[in-house]
């Protein structure tokens, strides 16, 4: 009989925080829920995109997957492949800063990575403390060109003066509503000059 070599199942479970969507106490809100994308009041926060890079230049794209955080912060991966190889891990989300790990994380069968507990788990500590000890992305890139600055507020100012809610990128704070309660944590950003850091 032939016997078939399996490669080893590799998770890869992250757990992350969005600064606009902090709650507090380790919660994130709803986001989903307020947006109008899901009737379900539970435990789902918000969708991310997740990639696996190589470890050198150009850092080439491993693994792309859309998945759910949970208002924990969790983020589950299953059948990641690549089983003792090394990877960046980077974390894109509508309207906060795109993330990598601070090094490349080796992956077994079952892998925990924890952008939460320090600024270091990030790429040049491009976190924000929103808790003693507790770290998260900065939130307001809105167009997605990895700096917060005066172009995403003028998105948000017009959305504001059009009355928008619902699933809006717009939406900094997550409460499914476009208003002047978005504009604080996307203007203290800016003033920081907040960009996203990454080889």
């Amino acid at each position: 009989a032939i016997r078939r070599l399996t490669s080893p199942t590799t998770n890869l479970q992250l757990k992350l925080f969005i600064e606009g969507y902090y709650q507090g106490s380790g919660v994130l809100s709803n986001v989903l829920y307020n947006q109008g994308v899901s009737a379900n009041p539970g435990l789902i926060c918000d969708t991310v995109e997740v990639q696996l890079r190589q470890v050198n230049p150009p850092y080439a794209i491993f693994l792309w997957r859309k998945e759910v955080v949970s208002t924990n912060g969790t983020v589950q991966l299953t059948n990641v492949g690549g089983f003792g190889q090394s990877y960046y891990v980077i974390i894109k989300h509508r309207n906060a800063i795109e993330t990598w790990s601070s090094n490349p994380i080796q992956l077994s069968d079952s892998t925990f990575y924890n952008f939460t507990d320090d600024a270091n788990k990030a790429f040049g500590l491009n976190q924000h403390e929103v808790e003693s000890g507790v770290w998260a992305f900065y939130s307001g890139d809105i167009n997605q060109d990895e700096n917060i600055d005066l172009s995403d507020f003028s998105l948000l100012e017009l959305d504001i003066n059009n009355f928008e809610f619902g699933y809006k990128v717009t939406d900094v704070n997550g409460d499914g509503s476009v208003d002047l309660q978005d504009v604080p944590l996307l203007e203290l950003n800016s003033n920081l000059f907040i960009f996203s850091n990454h080889p």
